[in-house]
């Protein structure tokens, strides 16, 4: 392969941890239906609504995820924190096999780091890249393969520990997953050097009689033990109700404020993408509880 055709020597890194976050995603996902059931005896309804509940605020923390990394964090920066969270959040449910009570807790960090990372580990490699960069398409692709093998691997890896050790362990693998491939990523930095950094501007300019990083600390805090409560009290159902509420204010707002008929024919396809998207990912999520039923019944 020719110079001019060979990708940036930063995708790697992204790859690597690409790879290991879906190992740690997957691999905890597999086991928690089954976790909550068998080890900490939920009933079969309490369980689903729970697995439910957590897959649908997994994929709506990434809208401030997304906002907090183009105003203040950065793209690498909220990735890097988004990938601690998450093995964090991996090892305090390992814990909850003693403590029951840290269940909502780590599933809180886990959708607080999720959503820091996933909606922007895309755009951390698209700052690759320049617009019309042929090799662009390749490091999506390439990024799309890494996850599926991370996928494939973690449910056999993590199911298999659990087995032979305990559940805790089975937690603990998916986090030393995502620790190793954040060492991974850690050890690429200097590769990044272009991409968008903290912005120390914003991040220390003062609101409401504290700077933004004041803000940042106590948000960091505050998401996890709200998450807590919606969990703990069964109170996502209307959080979900009233993010969507939103969205579809957004939504409206953004398309009034398009100036062409162009913009609004791509904001319109951009919606009906997303409408499939939604349908394409709930497949997954329904198959994850599937074979919970079915391991149940085995």
């Amino acid at each position: 392969m020719n110079k001019q055709a060979s990708q940036p020597r930063a995708i790697y890194y992204v790859v690597a941890l690409q790879i290991w976050e879906y190992f740690s995603f997957y691999g905890m996902r597999a086991l928690l239906i089954l976790y909550l059931t068998n080890q900490l005896k939920y009933d079969d309804n309490h369980a689903y609504e729970l697995f439910s509940a957590y897959c649908s605020l997994v994929y709506v923390t990434p809208i401030l995820g997304g906002y907090l990394a183009d105003k203040v964090l950065g793209n690498r920066m909220a990735v890097m924190l988004g990938a601690f969270l998450m093995a964090i959040g991996h090892l305090v449910l390992g814990a909850s096999e003693i403590a029951p009570t840290f269940l909502y807790l780590s599933l809180a960090i886990i959708v607080c780091g999720y959503g820091l990372f996933k909606s922007n580990i895309s755009c951390l490699l698209g700052e690759l890249y320049q617009p019309e960069d042929p090799r662009r398409d390749g490091g999506f692709s390439l990024l799309y393969a890494a996850g599926n093998i991370g996928s494939i691997v973690a449910p056999i890896a993590c199911g298999y520990v659990q087995e032979e050790y305990s559940w805790a362990m089975g937690f603990a693998l998916a986090a030393i997953g995502m620790l190793a491939g954040l060492v991974i990523f850690l050890c690429g930095n200097r590769h990044f050097t272009h991409t968008t950094g903290v912005n120390k501007a914003v991040l220390c300019a003062r609101n409401y009689l504290l700077p933004n990083w004041g803000w940042l600390l106590i948000l960091l805090v505050a998401a996890p033990l709200l998450i807590t409560v919606l969990f703990w009290k069964e109170w996502s159902v209307y959080a979900l109700i009233v993010a969507t509420a939103i969205g579809l204010v957004v939504l409206a707002k953004i398309y009034r404020q398009a100036q062409t008929a162009k913009q609004r024919k791509e904001l319109g396809l951009i919606v009906t993408l997303t409408l499939f998207s939604m349908l394409f990912w709930r497949l997954p999520s329904r198959a994850a509880v599937l074979s919970a039923c079915i391991s149940t019944a085995l």
